[in-house]
């Protein structure tokens, strides 16, 4: 990449969080069927469960640029749908209306109340709704809390009234939730823990207590109701049904205990069992827990921290109950009970979870009537699930805790504990195989056709190879159809299902039609000709001859050939032909494209005022391999593939067939060959060269995706029942079935579960080196565990690295935490333990360099050689600038990094004769390294723990002095307390997550470099370099029109956002740009006539910048 300091980069998020705030579920479309929102710390995901397949279906996913704190629903009376009611960072209680058809939220309030950011005074931390829907109370975690009253006017409104305060002093509130009291005035309970005795007192455990607040809707105002004391352990709050349905009150969760409380003094409270095989003895906290009502009863489902779900209930004769339920892979953020009779549970960590109920437990539960139990319960784990069946899985990354580039995919470690996954990330859509069959022979082509046109489904596939016709009939099986009619013993080169009931079937030597497996019609070119090219559609036929003429057919109304004599004779081999489609309610596709060898495509007329006359030419860079005329959206496109493997689309004016605008996508280094097909009611192109590729729109998009399928030799749909998205496809002497799973999700995950947390990887030789806390397992290229090394339970692995010593040959080295002890394991090349070398500090940075072993800890850099019993000390340095070290890059065995936990990056320089490393270049601010990686030999791209990414950069004057004078580097005297030059700093961004990996590569065949990154919460995120200055200029002026009129749902301004810490600088926020093409016309036209382009050019910009790599 270019030093200059014009450097600008275009951040896109391939993958949003999927760490979740919390989830809720509500008739939020106004239909009787119930939606889930998860709220993510910056998107909103909207699911749909179909209880017909048990399927839990995503609908669309709102990205927000600000930080999501807590978000809850509610229904007024009267309503018929439920709202969303979100508190965030901008300091507003926003209220958002879901429009489920527009696959959109629209937003109905956002009243201020508290200043941008998040502060422990700012209410909105909780928000907790009335059972009715008559108020909302958002909470701060000390102090505030604010109250809204909830109504609708006379024209069925919501309306939203201004806030009451019940500002309590040197009060923290815990949890808080609405209690369910019918219709009687609004009643709220907290945890909350009054510090005002305890202020200048070192004490560790504060009293808490019950509050109750309660709003009168007569006064309109809030106040405080009722306090009693809790235990000191209690953290969670759930409401009790109460009016008709129950005696109201609240459950309150603490350690090792479940009580029950109300306004009345009634109080109750029983034991949470224990695992009766816990030789710990572990306490058990109720992290998560849903209250449900099914009729006339009600129960609650609560987990523990030890993920195991446990049913209570509170029967009317004023006893507690509990029994063991089942126990989940993981902890959840929130629990969700649908009417239909599925569990969602919104995990933690790793994947998340959709069950269907087959019992609702034990029949004999454990029974309390004391507020003060005295026995120990226990209960006995299932191994497999006992009341719920996993009916699907929502496939997440949270959290990444490390990643490696290779060959174009991301290989991350995701997950926590028996959740961990290694998970490989690329490009492409996922497909299932449901049928793989040998084939007699090598085929050319594959196609599969109705018999009638009122046929829902397909009927035959034919196969073509070089001297013979093979069809296949498709029934409950697919087997040899021998009664087909058509000709078996010549190379098929077309077949179309035409006119009402017949077949078409092209072959080099003449064109025949069919009619109930019996031959109607035949035409023959002339004697010594034969027939090249074709192209058809349900009512017409086009030929290229090998003398260069396009011989052109229509089907009339009885199913007869009927063909117009005016020839066109070209000068050039035709080497492709593409007629459209039909548009509803005419008889024939106006154009005709022609390609052919002398580089050149034509438009021509098939109107029978000027049959083949042509109306455009368009001249290309190689000659085309393939046309495809399709329409999309009452727009028509000329799909090109061209013979140097790249792909061209261009937008065809409909009357007068001009060419209007062109996308380019280089797609491999063989022949681009075109197949038309339909997927879900749109006009899709199957484009097949190195790789197999979809290209088809999303929401108005272009979308250039490979498939995840062996590279196909040809390929088309294929229609039936059982099958959605399918296509059929050939493979060397393979004939493949196979369907794509969604058309809107670009990146295929593949997952391999590990034994526990994965904590760093290493890639070495074609295998991966999966570093865990107490092992490391060995994969091999094809990702099978070949090999492994386990360390003593008591020993923790902090590090690892492979040092290929002088002479010595490469050895595996990793650090070991053995209580107070610091240990550096030494293996050789096949994992046999050779030493250990004591090491006085934890060291979290390991690197190779010139042969030795380069340790970072606290703030020391130590070189070391390897020795017969332990590693040999060759060098100490202190660096003085420094206090911990958390990570070290070599660059091309150039310029050493060393990132420190709370001080930045700093670069330094090996003197041989002081034999130390000496600092030359730091940076001016403090930062919290988490990850960083060389982009060349001056630049530095990193982020730290609060979610910020930038760019640290050495001018070259510095580079070349700090390089060429190593002595003055020991003598001069340092400046600003630092280093001797300093990095400026070209680029800054906030993402909103803590980076943990950055890789500077490609993700896509063919694409340019960019740098690729990791966050914490799921996030998989590019930065792009953009080229040229007029890019950039363009680049930057649209996003300030972008933030001048697509304002955010929450109404945070986005560049206060990507500037939480630092103002964004040199950086395009993608994201938002990307949005451009979901505005309505009217915004796109104001930001165009801003910039004095078209939406067109404007959209034909941004797909550019991401297709040409990514």
């Amino acid at each position: 990449m270019s030093t200059d300091t014009e450097l600008c980069l275009y951040n896109l998020t391939l993958r949003h969080p999927t760490s979740s705030v919390k989830s809720c579920v509500g008739n939020f479309s106004g239909k009787k069927s119930q939606e889930i929102i998860t709220a993510t710390s910056s998107s909103l995901i909207v699911y749909k469960p179909d209880s017909t397949n048990g399927k839990l279906t995503q609908v669309f996913q709102t990205q927000i640029f600000a930080i999501i704190r807590s978000i809850a629903n509610f229904k007024i009376a009267g309503s018929g749908k439920d709202y969303l009611a979100v508190t965030s960072d901008a300091g507003n209680l926003s209220i958002l209306e879901l429009d489920l058809p527009n696959e959109k939220f629209i937003s109905l309030f956002n009243e201020p109340f508290a200043k941008s950011g998040i502060r422990r005074l700012s209410p909105g931390e909780e928000l907790c709704i009335d059972s009715k829907g008559r108020a909302l109370l958002a909470t701060a975690i000390e102090k505030n809390k604010l109250l809204y009253v909830v109504n609708r006017d006379l024209e069925n409104k919501l309306t939203l009234s201004s806030p009451l305060e019940a500002n309590r002093s040197k009060i923290l509130t815990i949890n808080c939730i609405g209690l369910d009291v019918g219709y009687e005035n609004p009643e709220f309970a907290a945890i909350e823990i009054d510090y005002s005795d305890y202020e200048f007192n070192e004490i560790t455990e504060y009293e808490r207590y019950l509050t109750y607040y309660e709003l009168d809707l007569g006064l309109n105002n809030i106040l405080k109701k009722h306090s009693e004391l809790i235990p000191s352990t209690s953290n969670l709050l759930l409401p009790v049904p109460g009016g008709n349905d129950g005696p109201s009150g609240v459950l309150v969760c603490s350690k090792n205990l479940i009580s029950y409380r109300n306004l009345q003094g009634d109080k109750l409270a029983i034991p949470i069992p224990k695992l009766r095989k816990n030789s710990k003895g572990e306490d058990s906290q109720i992290v998560s827990g849903i209250t449900h009502k099914i009729k006339d009863e009600f129960f609650f489902l609560v987990q523990t921290n030890h993920n195991d779900l446990f049913k209570v209930e509170l029967p009317p004769n004023r006893t507690l109950t509990i029994s063991y339920f089942d126990t989940l892979p993981s902890t959840a953020t929130s629990l969700i009970i649908l009417k239909s009779g599925f569990l969602f549970a919104d995990s933690e960590y790793g994947d998340k979870h959709f069950y269907q109920f087959e019992k609702l437990g034990s029949d004999t539960p454990y029974v309390s009537e004391t507020d003060e139990p005295t026995s120990v319960l226990f209960f006995d784990r299932t191994e497999e699930l006992d009341n719920l069946l996993l009916v699907d899985i929502i496939e997440t990354m949270n959290p990444i805790l490390n990643s490696e580039l290779k060959e174009n995919k991301l290989v991350a470690l995701t997950g926590l504990n028996n959740q961990s996954f290694l998970k490989v990330v690329e490009k492409g859509l996922k497909i299932n195989e449901i049928v793989e069959s040998d084939i007699p022979g090598i085929s050319n082509k594959v196609w599969t056709t109705k018999l009638n046109k009122t046929d829902e489904f397909d009927k035959y596939i034919i196969i073509s190879f070089l001297n013979s016709t093979l069809v296949l009939k498709i029934a409950e099986d697919v087997e040899e159809a021998l009664d087909s009619g058509l000709e078996l013993n010549e190379e098929t080169i077309g077949i179309q299902q035409i006119g009402e009931s017949s077949l078409l079937q092209i072959l080099h030597s003449k064109l025949k039609i069919f009619k109930n497996g019996e031959l109607q019609n035949e035409w023959l070119p002339p004697a010594g000709i034969k027939i090249l090219e074709n192209s058809t559609n349900s009512n017409q036929i086009t030929l290229s001859l090998s003398n260069n003429e396009i011989v052109y057919f229509e089907i009339d109304e009885y199913d007869r050939l009927v063909e117009f004599q005016n020839h066109l004779e070209l000068s050039s081999e035709i080497t492709s032909l593409s007629l459209g489609e039909i548009p509803e309610g005419r008889i024939r596709s106006q154009f005709l494209a022609v390609g052919c060898s002398d580089q050149t495509i034509r438009i021509l007329s098939t109107s029978p005022e000027n049959t083949l006359e042509s109306l455009s030419l368009q001249v290309l860079t190689a000659i085309p391999s393939s046309i495809a005329i399709t329409s999309t959206n009452n727009q028509l496109y000329c799909n090109i593939g061209l013979q140097n493997g790249v792909f061209i689309r261009s937008l065809i004016d409909s009357k007068s067939g001009e060419f209007l605008d062109t996308i380019v996508k280089y797609l491999g280094n063989l022949p681009v060959i075109l197949s038309k097909i339909f997927l879900q009611a749109q006009s899709c192109l199957i484009a097949l060269s190195n790789k197999t590729w979809l290209i088809h729109e999303v929401k108005g998009e272009l979308k250039i995706n490979p498939l995840m399928v062996d590279p196909l030799k040809f390929s088309t749909e294929l229609l039936n029942e059982d099958i959605e998205n399918g296509l059929v496809g050939i493979h060397n002497k393979t004939l493949k079935i196979f369907s794509i799973e969604d058309l809107s999700k670009d990146l295929n995950i593949s997952s391999l579960e590990l034994r526990n947390t994965a904590k760093n990887i290493l890639h070495i030789e074609n295998n991966l080196y999966i570093v865990e806390s107490n092992s490391i397992e060995v994969l091999n290229h094809e990702m099978d565990f070949v090999d492994s090394i386990n360390i003593d339970l008591d020993k923790k692995i902090v590090s690892t690295t492979f040092v290929n010593f002088q002479e010595k040959g490469n050895h595996l080295i990793i650090s070991i935490n053995e209580g107070n002890e610091y240990y550096l394991y030494t293996y050789d090349s096949k994992l046999k333990f050779i030493h250990k070398t004591q090491i006085p500090f934890i060291c979290h940075a390991l690197i190779e360099f010139e042969s030795k072993l380069l340790v970072g800890y606290s703030n020391e850099l130590r070189l070391y050689d390897i020795g017969i019993k332990q590693l040999l000390s060759k060098s100490i340095s202190k660096i003085s600038i420094i206090s911990k070290i958390v990570k070290l890059e070599y660059f091309k065995n150039k310029r050493l990094a060393v990132a420190d936990v709370t001080e930045s990056i700093v670069f330094c320089k090996f003197s041989q004769s002081s034999n130390e490393f000496i600092p030359f270049a730091d940076d001016i601010l403090s930062r919290h390294i988490t990850s960083f990686e060389f982009i060349d030999y001056h630049s530095i791209v990193g982020g730290d723990k609060f979610g910020n990414i930038f760019v640290l950069r050495l001018d070259e004057e510095s580079s070349r002095i700090s390089d060429s004078n190593l002595s003055s580097l020991e003598t001069d005297p340092r400046y600003l307390n630092g280093a001797k030059h300093k990095f400026q700093n070209p680029v800054n961004f906030f993402i909103q997550d803590i980076p943990t990996s950055f890789h500077k590569g490609s993700f896509s065949f063919g694409g340019q470099e960019i740098i690729l990154y990791t966050g914490l919460q799921g996030t998989l995120g590019c930065l792009i370099p953009i080229l040229t200055k007029a890019d950039i200029k363009f680049f930057k002026n649209l996003l300030n029109q972008m933030r001048t009129y697509c304002g955010d749902l929450l109404d945070r301004s986005n560049l206060k956002f990507r500037g939480y810490y630092q103002p964004p600088k040199n950086c395009i926020d993608g994201d938002l740009i990307e949005l451009f093409n979901s505005l309505e016309w009217e915004t796109k036209m104001k930001i165009s006539n801003e910039l004095n382009k078209s939406p067109r050019e404007i959209s034909k910009k941004i797909f550019e910048i991401k297709s040409n790599s990514i």
